[in-house]
């Protein structure tokens, strides 16, 4: 299969650099332009909630708004959640779904990064709700030093196919393009998700993504979640994490993160959250004259932190704020501060009374 990858892209990926920034910027253009002109697919009545963010008049934002979540709305859903788990959503979600993120980041000794992001997740009419249009729905926040530069300027859209889901398993298979660093790649992706009962009130969960990629080989991301419902506003999630990169010198990398979902209230809600990670040398947030210790292929981090994530505004606009502590090996393991402002849109119905503490 990564033969055949690697085969069927190698006309493309010699093409310039401008050609492939031009073709990934096409696709995301033409997407948003229907999105908005598709005005009118279906009619959809709301209803309204004591707990909805105050709503001015019918403004063009409004209007502009609503237009693109009808269209969402007429294939298949609502985005409910405040923390939305696409590791889950990959076999079962048969929500369409929007997301538009743009992340302000500061971590001490490095300095500033603005970045922004489209997270699509499309279910196409027909075919049983089997296929998928699926755009950054793996990049799982980029919340580790691992994640936010192993994925750089990575952006990626896929079609998916659900070939098996049931409540406790699901199987789904992706093909598509990716763009990083001005280097265009096609991929094949298998997705594998399992959950289980436990004793008492825990659960668990077993996850694993296999790609092969026409230009960087090889990847896997293994996942395994312990889930206790403490109370309805209360929930604990122990993840443990494991990825090998075929392009890497030092593998696998891997994650311990212990979180506590906490639901304030329909439009607020906190995470807590204390991690230990281990990466690839190449992944490290810091530049070489950065570094304090000597250089190596791997290196250890720890942090704490908080997610705090609030509705504004309008019931479809979202603010997040992470202060971050952390302590990384390449500087000695001295205290580092760091912290993400995150504004996010959502596109499609978004009723606050349904809002979850779920990852």
């Amino acid at each position: 299969m990564y033969a055949l990858f690697r085969t069927a892209s190698v006309s493309i990926i010699t093409q310039s650099q401008c050609a492939r920034k031009s073709f990934v910027s096409i696709i995301t253009a033409a997407f948003l332009a229907a999105s908005l002109g598709y005005a009118g697919m279906v009619s959809a009545q709301q209803k309204a909630d004591k707990t909805e963010a105050p709503q001015s008049g019918d403004t063009t934002i409004d209007r502009m708004h609503a237009t693109a979540s009808r269209w969402f709305q007429g294939t298949a859903g609502r985005v409910d959640r405040f923390f939305v788990s696409d590791e889950y959503a990959t076999h079962e979600d048969n929500q369409s779904r929007l997301r538009l993120r743009v992340n302000t980041d500061y971590v001490e000794n490095s300095g500033w990064d603005v970045a922004g992001n489209i997270k699509l997740h499309l279910v196409m009419p027909g075919w049983d709700q089997r296929l998928r249009l699926v755009m950054n729905d793996a990049d799982d926040n980029n919340d580790t030093a691992s994640q936010a530069v192993a994925s750089g300027d990575e952006s990626d859209i896929a079609l998916r196919w659900l070939g098996i889901r049931t409540d406790r398993f699901g199987l789904s298979f992706d093909l598509g393009v990716r763009i990083k660093d001005s280097n265009l790649a096609g991929f094949g992706r298998i997705n594998a998700a399992l959950r289980y009962p436990l004793a008492g009130k825990w659960t668990g969960g077993t996850s694993n993504r296999m790609y092969a990629y026409s230009d960087t080989g090889f990847r896997n991301d293994f996942r395994q979640y312990f889930d206790r419902q403490i109370s309805d506003k209360l929930l604990f999630r122990s993840r443990t994490r494991m990825q090998y990169f075929e392009e890497n010198d030092y593998n696998p990398t891997s994650e311990q993160k212990f979180t506590l979902f906490h639901t304030l209230n329909g439009r607020h809600a906190l995470a807590y959250e204390a991690l230990f990670e281990r990466y690839a040398a190449e992944d490290s947030l810091f530049d070489d004259d950065e570094i304090t210790v000597p250089l190596r292929d791997n290196y250890k981090g720890y942090q704490l932190r908080v997610r705090y994530r609030t509705n504004v505004w309008r019931k479809w606009l979202f603010l997040e704020f992470w202060p971050i502590v952390s302590w990384p090996e390449e500087r000695d393991y001295d205290l580092n501060l760091g912290a993400r402002f995150r504004v996010e849109i959502n596109f499609g119905q978004t009723p606050m009374s349904a809002a979850k503490i779920e990852e």
